[in-house]
């Protein structure tokens, strides 16, 4: 007996759709980039940035856990627990939109530190320190945080306490700011969101996306371009520290923007990073992290839009790389650090 012509369209449809899937895993296995296996030497970890509020004051180190979702202090700096980059966030209490220094300058000057394994301290400028209790999904709210392009991001609220301290620095009221925490637990989606960027940069993916971090988990810059960068502005102290890089490289023979071409970078022995996005360049950096003053004349923004501006979707200036974290491991100032170009199987 000859089989229906629903049971053939079932076969065929499955037969088919079973070609597809071990197709397309082929085809993602040929395509995939292996890390490459010839470094050159270009020169040296100078600085290692933490910043554990977004927008926040950062926190100096000699040495680093590089994670998936970005740096992490050791446990040599930090015993009781260990802060991440960008872990923590502000947001509004009704609209539940992030903020940033970019529109209230005055969150430079907050540190963050740890008090305890269950507390953060928090500090700022005539402000009592705030101890804030590290909050789990389990007893605590859990809000959406609108980012970039209505990308949804979750926040563990960090309580009543905390939205009234922040709320009284930053807009001097009693209430309308939340604080949120990033426990790590869940990596961001921005498919959906950030087609545009995923459509022009190749290599940008989920792997590549930080906590709170307005994308990538680790950013690094060349401590040369921001030397030259200076000289264009004229009598100028643009610091590197106005870019909020993660990682500062320098070295005797590199050259301004050198950092644009590379594709692999490997610091030490272990820790592998891919230039995955250009770091493009936006209001924040005129306003100068020590003093919480913008510049009136919008320095380095300005003179950066004269020579660095971008062709690609984001149309702003660029300094510096967006990374993502192809291999953890541990990282110090004075490390040295390698370059390789894409190798493809």
């Amino acid at each position: 007996m000859g089989l229906s012509s629903v049971t053939q369209t079932v076969l065929v449809t499955t037969v088919v759709t079973a070609v597809t899937v071990v197709g397309a895993f082929i085809y993602k296995k040929w395509k995939q980039v292996k890390i490459p296996s010839n470094w050159e030497r270009v020169g040296s970890v100078k600085k290692l940035h933490l910043y554990p509020l977004k927008s926040g004051h950062r926190v100096e180190l000699q040495r680093a856990e590089v994670t998936e979702v970005g740096i992490k202090q050791t446990q040599d700096d930090e015993k009781a627990f260990q802060l991440r980059d960008r872990v923590l966030v502000v947001y509004g209490a009704k609209d539940n939109e992030f903020r940033t220094a970019r529109t209230y300058p005055k969150m430079v000057f907050i540190d963050v530190s740890v008090h305890d394994e269950n507390h953060f301290a928090i500090d700022a400028p005539t402000m009592r320190t705030l101890y804030v209790k590290i909050p789990s999904r389990d007893d605590s709210k859990v809000a959406n945080v609108k980012w970039w392009q209505d990308e949804r991001i979750q926040a563990i609220d960090c309580g009543d306490e905390a939205a009234s301290w922040f709320s009284r620095y930053i807009i001097e009221r009693d209430s309308g700011l939340r604080l949120g925490y990033n426990d790590a637990s869940q990596r961001r989606d921005i498919t959906k969101t950030h087609a545009k960027l995923l459509n022009y940069y190749k290599n940008l993916s989920n792997k590549s996306i930080g906590l709170f971090t307005d994308l990538t988990s680790v950013s690094l810059v060349n401590q040369h371009s921001v030397n030259d960068l200076n000289k264009r502005v004229g009598n100028s102290d643009i610091t590197v520290e106005q870019f909020r890089h993660n990682i500062v490289v320098d070295g005797p023979d590199l050259q301004p923007y050198d950092e644009d071409t590379w594709d692999w970078i490997k610091i030490g022995d272990n820790v592998i990073l891919r230039n995955v996005k250009d770091c493009t360049r936006c209001i924040l950096t005129t306003i100068d992290p020590e003093n919480g003053i913008r510049h009136p004349d919008r320095e380095p923004l300005k003179t950066l839009e004269q020579y660095r501006k971008h062709s690609g979707p984001e149309k702003s200036p660029r300094l510096g790389n967006n990374l993502e974290v192809t291999r953890t491991g541990f990282i110090s100032i004075g490390d040295p650090v390698y370059i390789a170009r894409y190798e493809t199987k």
